[in-house]
């Protein structure tokens, strides 16, 4: 298991485009995480680290690599960075191209991605993005100042948010597989889950579901979605894992 389990990538909000994104006003977004750290208590393990990740597609597709770096520069202002406080990185391919802005330290990891994709299909305008990821110990994060600074580093560029919020827990030890789906039933309880869906493979557990009491959703097919669980066992450290994420998850885990 990588050491960063919730940190997004860029693919995951791509994915995410491709769904109806349903927002609420930020006035709910207070009872988010309390909820979400119950639905772990649940579960029999304790939040450890609290991520936001934050997508947004902005409205002009031909900006420069300069451009670029100012829309990074700025939402990593947002987030408290001056210049000189980050690594900022320009890559490129045939395909896109990408700056990225990275700092860690103080129990938090923080990644801007602003990125330019030209789809295969030539007659296809090319499209813009801006991602924002925070990953935060939740012992040291100040849960509605990060959020707000997240909210307001990905409207940089002139996009909208959308924000999605991921806990992160463990157990220690390999809990017995046939007890994932106790686990995950068990804080979808908590979080009032209605048209529930598990999914068990060797590897992992996950399961997907709607609840009245969060704000933002997203819908797939016919079915609003805002609460993804999911469960697994790492071996290089003796823990299992558990997340849980509204709307869904966005990074890896």
């Amino acid at each position: 298991m990588r050491r960063s389990i919730c940190y997004a990538l860029m693919a995951g909000f791509l994915f995410l485009s491709l769904f109806v994104w349903v927002q609420a006003g930020d006035a709910v977004h207070a009872t988010r995480v309390g909820l979400l750290s119950e639905a772990m208590e649940a579960t029999g393990a304790v939040t450890e680290t609290v991520a936001f990740n934050a997508w947004s597609e902005l409205p002009d597709a031909e900006l420069s690599d300069d451009e670029l770096k100012r829309v990074v520069r700025a939402s990593m202002a947002k987030l408290g960075y001056a210049k000189g406080q980050y690594d900022l990185k320009l890559t490129r391919s045939e395909r896109h191209r990408l700056v990225r802005a990275e700092a860690s330290g103080s129990g938090r990891r923080i990644a801007v991605i602003a990125q330019i994709v030209y789809p295969v299909w030539d007659r296809k305008r090319p499209e813009a993005y801006l991602v924002v990821n925070t990953e935060s110990q939740a012992a040291e994060a100040d849960i509605s100042l990060l959020r707000s600074r997240v909210a307001d580093a990905g409207a940089c560029g002139g996009g909208s948010a959308r924000i999605s919020t991921c806990l992160v827990g463990w157990l220690d030890g390999k809990l017995d597989k046939e007890k994932w789906p106790e686990k995950l039933h068990a804080a979808g309880q908590v979080l009032g889950a209605t048209d529930a869906e598990l999914t068990v493979q060797p590897g992992y557990a996950g399961m997907t579901g709607f609840s009245p009491e969060l704000p933002e959703s997203i819908v797939v097919g016919d079915k609003r979605i805002n609460i993804n669980l999911a469960i697994r066992y790492s071996p290089y450290d003796n823990r299992t894992y558990v997340v849980i994420a509204s709307p869904v998850i966005t990074g890896e885990y």
